[in-house]
């Protein structure tokens, strides 16, 4: 395998750092509410992206994506409501919601000229997928298609269509991410009976 092209893969610490501190300032913002999953998410993307390149930028994207659509629904019923909210909230989410669109906006930069780069590289065969890997998409497939299951149930009582976008965006991502992982198994086993 291409060492350079495995190097490629790792987001720049600036990215690694900023999604860090966007998840724990979004934790802070978002803390009495109990929605932790989309910034541990970010936190432990941004941590294990060096070690696990490909699970890490996942978790990075899907965390971002998902703490994106959570903080935008937050900043709509906080900050134009007559009603008071306390310094400290709008303090939080104003923070979280500036790190956020700067993340987005890191990431995608950092898409931009990822794409451009392996386009201008020849073609390498891909990395087979680990068993841990397998596991872990599976265990999130299961979890995140539950919550999808009984997502209408939840939500049709409450009238809240935002929660219900909360765990489509959840579904899209997730999806997305076994997509990619079964496209990358299936691109290894061409590339190996090609070989024989």
């Amino acid at each position: 395998m291409d060492i350079h092209m495995e190097r490629t893969d790792v987001f720049p610490w600036r990215i690694r750092w900023l999604a860090i501190a966007t998840g724990f300032a979004a934790a802070l913002a978002l803390f009495p509410a109990l929605l932790l999953l989309d910034p541990a998410l970010l936190i432990a993307g941004g941590i294990i992206q060096p070690r696990f390149p490909s699970a890490g930028k996942w978790l990075v994207w899907a965390g971002t994506a998902g703490l994106s659509v959570v903080l935008i629904t937050y900043d709509v019923l906080i900050f134009p409501g007559p009603l008071p909210h306390p310094y400290y909230m709008r303090l939080t989410f104003s923070t979280s919601t500036i790190l956020i669109a700067w993340c987005c906006v890191e990431l995608v930069v950092d898409g931009v000229k990822r794409t451009r780069a392996w386009r201008s590289m020849p073609p390498v065969e891909p990395r087979p997928v680990s068993r841990s890997l397998w596991i872990f998409a599976a265990v999130l497939t299961l979890v995140i298609g539950w919550g999808a299951v009984q997502a209408p149930s939840g939500y049709r009582h409450s009238g809240s269509l935002s929660m219900l976008a909360m765990s489509l965006v959840d579904v899209v991502i997730v999806a997305a991410s076994d997509i990619s992982l079964i496209r990358r198994f299936l691109a290894l086993r061409r590339t190996r009976r090609a070989d024989l």
